[in-house]
């Protein structure tokens, strides 16, 4: 079964238009053209931007981010590998690095060698754990590569552009039944992030903590932290910016899948 018919969920940090092949385009060009070209044509849109955009001298080259997330949590203060490893489950850092053990440490490493960290121990005792806190060059260097993501982040790959480029080769309802099995994902997420964006509102926040002040909302927070935070701003972006793109998404999905539902043979597709 194919990725697409699997109802894969994409990346949410893109959405882009693709191409259906029209029956006027199609038919001529089918028989010259291999599948392996239509998807070697898709991998080379995807590095489009890219090459438009050469890149400065000045510009920070991004490390691992793993690397950026040990920084951040070690911004705020030293903490034992296994403290930043928990801090990292709570917050949900597993979207955006790789959560493994020996990962952690192979980085913790690294930025030790970069002398971005310091790593000490209390005692000689070889069973001493190293607690490790950010230096001078660390804190210019999170700087850096913080500002860096944010003005020019890495472009994230997507595997439902690559299901939509071999969309032609399904049959009219199996490529119908994968995308509305991804619109019931989409669904579900909108629901998801909304639940979590009400108790952002500070009259239901308020209530809450009120009720009780303990409750774990995002995070690992109490909702009482998280109405005492400097930082709830942040948090809440966190959500809305996904949220409002997979609102995006599936608006382009609901007009996408009804303009196959209306298509009198327009489109092309395998024969049922």
């Amino acid at each position: 079964m194919t990725n697409i018919q699997n109802g894969i969920q994409p990346t949410t940090e893109r959405i882009q238009f693709s191409l259906c092949f029209r029956k006027s385009l199609y038919i001529p060009l089918v028989e010259l053209i291999p599948v392996e070209y239509l998807i070697k044509t898709w991998i080379s849109m995807q590095n489009i931007p890219n090459k438009m955009k050469q890149t400065k001298p000045d510009e920070v080259q991004l490390i691992p981010p793993t690397q950026i997330a040990l920084l951040l949590i070690l911004s705020e203060g030293p903490a034992h590998a296994w403290h930043i490893k928990k801090v990292l489950d709570e917050r949900g850092f597993a979207e955006w690095v790789d959560m493994k053990k020996s990962t952690i440490y192979k980085s913790l490493g690294r930025l030790e060698q970069e002398d971005y960290i310091k790593g000490t121990k209390k005692s000689e005792d070889q069973l001493s754990k190293k607690i490790y806190e950010i230096t001078e060059s660390g804190q210019r260097e999170l700087l850096e590569q913080i500002q860096s993501c944010l003005s020019n982040p890495p472009r994230s790959k997507s595997m439902f552009d690559l299901g939509l480029a071999g969309l032609s080769l399904l049959t009219k309802s199996e490529a119908l039944s994968a995308l509305e099995k991804y619109k019931v994902r989409l669904d579900y997420s909108i629901q998801w992030f909304e639940s979590i964006l009400r108790q952002f509102e500070s009259k239901n926040l308020t209530e809450i903590v009120k009720s009780d002040p303990n409750q774990m909302i995002v995070g690992g927070m109490t909702t009482k932290e998280l109405q005492e935070s400097r930082h709830s701003f942040v948090i809440k972006a966190l959500f809305e910016r996904p949220y409002s793109i997979v609102i995006a998404q599936n608006k382009w999905l609901e007009v996408f899948i009804q303009s196959i539902y209306d298509d009198e043979g327009e489109y092309e597709f395998k024969e049922e």
